[in-house]
């Protein structure tokens, strides 16, 4: 069976997506809508499975399109300089649609100035917290200051703008922080860029200490089904890492650089990109092998089977879209939907709380 070649509802210019058949298959047997966001073009794609055998493709803009994240009925999504919270309208119990199961519209919008704001995703209070790489912290929002840093490695011991380390994922536990991913532990401005590739390690955020190194710009550590996972992005790779020994053991090698892991059944979906920048990088592990198997970069939606290691290049994106940041999975979601800025100022767009007020005598 040929994969389909889709065109997004607002399309992208020169941007054609193809669908792999078996990713199809799987959303519409699984249920759920994927979030994907684009880094480089501030897109965020969501990717439904409603109707046999077709995808469903909403492109909503924003101004650079970082972490994401879900908690119950509430959206967070980190942008350039700003973090933007919104909740789905359809669990109101006056609301309803016949399309969607799923419709999030803005509610706030929260101004941080330009944290390079990474990963994000809510605590046990239902607040957001995010990775601000530039003050390598993870950080909470402030009614009144541009950020709260709640957490900090230990060897960053002044809150500066200099991305010393290149702190950029973060993975929850029951709404507790947990672990974290750098680059490098190091204190000095800039300081990952002149040390070697395999500098990545994963922090326990708790015992302030490494859990694993050894590896080449690592994203996203996430716990699923009690096992740790991270991408190994700049090996072009996924992993589980052993919490007793250490030791990262490769599950699959997807041909590109991954970023924003998540999970649904017995996979693991993220994005993989192509460089920044055209161009080999010498010694770069992602780019020697890809040179020696004669592949090609790529800009994709993966799933990758944690039990077998099968790669399923689910979605794949050809020309303007060359860099993906994060994905979110949202759960017996066939349809979904995301309001943009001006849809959800309509004059009639009005939702009122539930209150159980008093019976008056």
């Amino acid at each position: 069976m040929q994969n389909q070649l889709l065109q997004p509802t607002n399309p992208l210019a020169h941007t054609q997506v193809h669908c792999d058949p078996e990713w199809v298959a799987l959303q519409q047997q699984l249920g759920f809508t994927v979030l994907l966001g684009t880094r480089s073009m501030g897109d965020l794609h969501v990717l439904s499975a409603q109707n046999s055998g077709s995808l469903n493709f909403h492109v909503v803009k924003f101004p650079l399109c970082m972490g994401m994240a879900i908690h119950g009925n509430h959206l967070a999504v980190a942008c350039k300089t700003d973090i933007r919270l919104y909740y789905d309208l359809l669990a109101h119990p006056q609301v309803s649609s016949p399309v969607y199961q799923r419709s999030y519209s803005p509610r706030s919008i929260h101004f941080t100035g330009d944290l390079d704001t990474h990963e994000l995703d809510f605590d046990q209070h239902g607040q957001p917290l995010f990775v601000a790489a530039r003050y390598g912290c993870v950080a909470s929002l402030s009614p009144v200051h541009s950020f709260k840093p709640v957490w900090q490695p230990k060897f960053i011991t002044q809150l500066t703008p200099e991305d010393c380390c290149h702190l950029n994922g973060l993975c929850m536990d029951q709404g507790e922080l947990k672990y974290v991913s750098m680059f490098a532990a190091t204190a000095e401005p800039q300081g990952w860029r002149n040390l070697p590739f395999n500098s990545g390690q994963v922090w326990s955020t708790s015992d302030q200490e490494a859990v694993c190194t050894g590896l080449v710009q690592p994203h996203s550590p996430r716990l699923y089904n009690g096992e740790l996972y991270v991408l190994n992005s700049g090996a072009g790779e996924i992993g589980r890492i052993d919490l007793a020994s250490g030791r990262y053991d490769c599950i699959a090698f997807v041909g590109g650089y991954g970023r924003g892991l998540s999970f649904v059944g017995d996979y693991a979906i993220f994005g993989i990109s192509k460089p920044r920048h055209d161009g080999y990088i010498p010694n770069f592990p992602l780019h020697d092998r890809l040179k020696a198997l004669r592949m090609p970069d790529r800009c994709q939606l993966i799933a990758v089977n944690l039990k077998t290691g099968q790669v399923i290049q689910a979605v794949t994106f050809e020309g303007a879209a060359r860099e993906f940041f994060d994905t979110v999975v949202i759960p017996d979601c066939q349809n979904g939907v995301i309001m943009n800025l001006d849809e959800a100022q309509h004059p009639q767009l009005i939702t009122c709380a539930q209150n159980e007020l008093p019976v008056p005598a």
